[in-house]
């Protein structure tokens, strides 16, 4: 049976103030990011914080509360805001998305579009209950790795961060392993059923906690 390879992609943070929320990154942890694309499929807008790629950390707020409250992504932001904000979901980056939808049962959501050069932007996923992260791809983008280091490069990071080094989460280790179909990835479970309560990134200063 194939069994795709996983990767954390990103963790996305849903915050009252995401300009704020990235200065304050920014200064506290040296942590650069710049700003990110409007998503109307939720009515969410913030910052992208890349670190080594392909892996980043989107900072999130809500611009259209109606465009919000018309999706289930926007209503996730929506019930998340409600709960205090904070982390929001995450992703893990498949090689074969075709793959983990037929073993689902779940369509992929497509939000791709065709650029100039004949490439592709945006991304696929397949997405499931809110306390589980969701799988994403990036067909036919380019040489998107080489877009992301550029952008690494140019935010300005004082503190040389890396990677994910751990992600908390509140939930069931079984229901998890199902759910990515088997994974090696540096996941710390505790009682609970909310999905992901933090995210620890390791920065040359010393590691960062999300939460």
């Amino acid at each position: 049976m194939y069994r795709s390879t996983l990767v954390i992609d990103h963790v996305v943070l849903l915050v009252p103030d995401a300009a704020a929320s990235a200065d304050e990154l920014r200064e506290r942890h040296g942590l650069g990011s710049e700003p990110g694309p409007y998503l109307p499929f939720a009515g969410t807008r913030g910052y992208n914080l890349p670190l080594k790629p392909p892996a980043y950390v989107e900072i999130l707020g809500i611009e259209d509360r109606v465009a919000a409250g018309s999706s289930e992504s926007g209503r996730r932001a929506l019930a998340c805001e409600a709960a205090g904000g904070g982390p929001l979901a995450w992703s893990v980056l498949v090689d074969d998305l075709e793959a983990v939808s037929a073993r689902l049962g779940i369509e992929i959501f497509d939000y791709t579009i065709a650029h100039g050069d004949g490439t592709l932007r945006g991304w696929r996923a397949v997405s499931g209950p809110a306390h589980l992260p969701f799988f994403i791809d990036y067909p036919n983008n380019g040489n998107r790795l080489g877009r992301w280091q550029a952008m690494y490069d140019r935010v300005g990071h004082t503190s040389a961060p890396t990677g994910f080094t751990e992600l908390t989460i509140s939930g069931s280790e079984t229901e998890m392993a199902e759910w990515l179909g088997g994974n090696d990835l540096p996941l710390r479970f505790v009682d609970g059923d909310r999905g992901l309560l933090e995210a620890r990134i390791a920065t040359a200063l010393g590691e960062v906690v999300l939460r």
